[in-house]
């Protein structure tokens, strides 16, 4: 399934409309990444109880600086709308997976693809991805950069549903979706 069947498909199972806020593609270089950060946090950042979304902004662009392959094109989009008067936000990512890094994804995708199929309650999710942290915390090497999972299982302490994370075949390689969507009041 491609980035856009994808996309279209999470877009099309929310029934309120979202707004394109950001939308980048291509091979980032610090400065865009710099520029990513800065134009969420004037976007997203308005009062006290906004910090929630930005820190998963900052999350998924951490993953995407340190986990995708300097060479090749990013997809980064940030999307907004308005849920009984209180912002949320969906935060989509798309990035080629280093070559190194591909067996530690698949693993850690196996560990918890069926985490995201089985919650039917935002309580429910919450604890079980808590518990997932905090045993990865105690448990996990990593990679020099990284690498452990906590930012992704961190980011469901902030999310609306369960993120969405899928390893995509294509010919170019193994590419990595990932989505949230985060809400500013708990």
């Amino acid at each position: 399934m491609s980035y856009s069947r994808i996309a279209q498909y999470v877009l099309s199972s929310v029934q309120d409309s979202w707004s394109s806020l950001i939308h980048f593609s291509g091979v980032p270089s610090d400065r865009d990444y710099d520029r990513l950060l800065e134009s969420s946090e004037s976007l997203v950042v308005q009062r006290t109880a906004d910090r929630r979304p930005f820190r998963a902004v900052i999350e998924c662009l951490q993953n995407l600086q340190r986990h995708a392959d300097r060479d090749a094109a990013i997809d980064f989009r940030l999307d907004a709308r308005c849920v009984s008067g209180e912002p949320q936000f969906y935060i989509s990512t798309v990035n080629v997976v280093r070559a190194e890094e591909e067996a530690h994804v698949k693993n850690w995708l196996a560990l918890h693809q069926e985490w995201q199929d089985q919650f039917s309650s935002t309580d429910e999710m919450e604890e079980v991805w808590r518990g997932a942290h905090r045993n990865a915390l105690n448990n996990s090497t990593g990679t020099p950069r990284g690498g452990a999972g906590l930012g992704w299982l961190s980011l469901a302490r902030f999310s609306v549903r369960p993120p969405l994370i899928r390893l995509l075949k294509e010919e170019g390689g193994q590419r990595l979706f990932f989505s949230v969507e985060v809400a500013c009041c708990s």
